[in-house]
């Protein structure tokens, strides 16, 4: 068997969105859950040409009638999603697919597509559908196909052996990333774990409590509606500043295959102190209006060392990962840093600045499609050699 996951989940997507335009579409339930659906969504009779052991497409979907390989027997897949099915003779592999419940025709759009499965002496075939592709919550008419050898001109694919199957669990806990801008006095929240919500449901809601843990009056409730992968944020300037919070989250989903309703409740973090630093989690995500988003400042770093200089912030990367942000020093007076700043490879010199009054300015020279730039912010001193460099956002200035 073939542990087709993301991999081929990634393969199914480039094929939708080449072929998008002559397929068939039609709706699921899975599309309520997911939007797993529309990414992947592609052609049975046009995917054949993506396996590596297989007959054209053309030929498969002209051939005579007469010529189709027999349809393999005993199909069927149980609760836990074990499948097992009979094969046919002159088949050289198989293939299986998950699609609306509604897309009973040979050419109608699937949602999930395995490896194949190729044929064995016993003819006999079984094994886990979540071994073959990840899937999420929801109900599918399961389909497998017998396929001749690519060599093989007096055959053609078989008509679909059909199951019917349903997929339910448990929606997990909710992950968040944050952002506090000590500058405006905002703090912004996004759901994390969106991939996991795409194999289970997207929550209809997710609650957001932060305790004031000195002032137990001081509680803000918040509620992120219809979590989606374009609907997964909130701000908020109800927080005290100087105030230390313990922060809480629990997801809702009404999905008829999520069978807890309410999540477990998620520590997001414990003493959270919205000082006169800013804060920020490693995976939040933002921009800074450069060119196709291509380039961003840090929002805050801690453990800058003064002395050395060194790593002064990362800041999302085109295409995923960081951009580090380094500086080299170059003069100290008074109180006050001066350092050579680099970053990526979209900029060439720069500048840091670190001064006695605890603000700083910083400003790179731009390259290709990125703008040279500017920016500003305050920094605090450790008092163990190292400084937190808080970047103000209001202050970025591209030139």
């Amino acid at each position: 068997m073939i542990n087709n996951t993301a991999s081929r989940k990634t393969l199914a997507a480039v094929l939708a969105v080449g072929m998008a335009a002559g397929l068939t579409g039609c709706g699921s339930t899975v599309a309520a859950n997911t939007n797993d659906y529309f990414t992947n969504v592609s052609s049975i009779l046009h995917t054949l040409q993506s396996n590596g052991s297989q007959q054209d497409a053309a030929s498969s979907s002209t051939a005579d009638a007469g010529n189709q390989l027999a349809t393999p027997t005993d199909f069927t897949v149980d609760e836990n999603g074990s499948y097992s099915f009979t094969g046919v003779e002159d088949a050289e592999y198989y293939l299986l697919y998950f699609c609306d419940p509604t897309a009973t025709g040979d050419d109608d759009s699937y949602i999930y597509t395995s490896g194949p499965i190729n044929a064995n002496s016993s003819n006999t075939y079984s094994g886990n559908c979540a071994d073959e592709f990840s899937y999420a919550f929801g109900s599918y008419l399961a389909k497998v196909y017998a396929f001749p050898d690519l060599t093989d001109k007096d055959h053609s694919m078989s008509k679909p052996a059909t199951a019917e199957y349903s997929y339910s669990g448990n929606q997990s806990a909710p992950e968040l990333n944050y952002y506090w801008n000590t500058f405006d006095g905002n703090m912004s929240i996004q759901v994390a774990n969106l991939g996991t919500y795409e194999f289970e449901a997207y929550p209809d809601k997710v609650d957001i409590t932060f305790t004031n843990t000195e002032n137990s009056a001081d509680v803000v409730a918040l509620t992120m509606e219809n979590v989606t992968p374009d609907n997964n944020q909130l701000d908020t300037d109800a927080l005290t500043k100087g105030a230390t919070y313990d922060v809480t989250a629990v997801a809702t989903s009404n999905s008829g295959y999520v069978l807890n309703p309410t999540s477990d409740t998620t520590t997001v973090a414990t003493g959270l102190l919205l000082g006169d630093s800013s804060l920020i989690t490693d995976a939040y995500s933002y921009s800074d209006g450069f060119a196709n988003n291509i380039f961003a400042w840090p929002r805050a770093y801690d453990g800058f060392d003064l002395e050395n200089g060194g790593t002064a912030g990362y800041a999302p990367a085109m295409g995923g990962g960081k951009t580090e942000f380094v500086a080299t020093p170059v003069s100290s007076v008074d109180g006050s840093y001066t350092y050579d700043l680099a970053a990526g490879n979209w900029t060439r010199s720069g500048k840091l600045e670190l001064k006695a009054d605890g603000t700083f300015t910083a400003e790179l020279e731009g390259s290709g499609p990125v703008n040279s730039s500017e920016y500003g912010g305050s920094w605090g001193d450790n008092g163990d050699g190292t400084a937190t460099i808080s970047y103000d956002p209001s202050q970025l200035v591209i030139k």
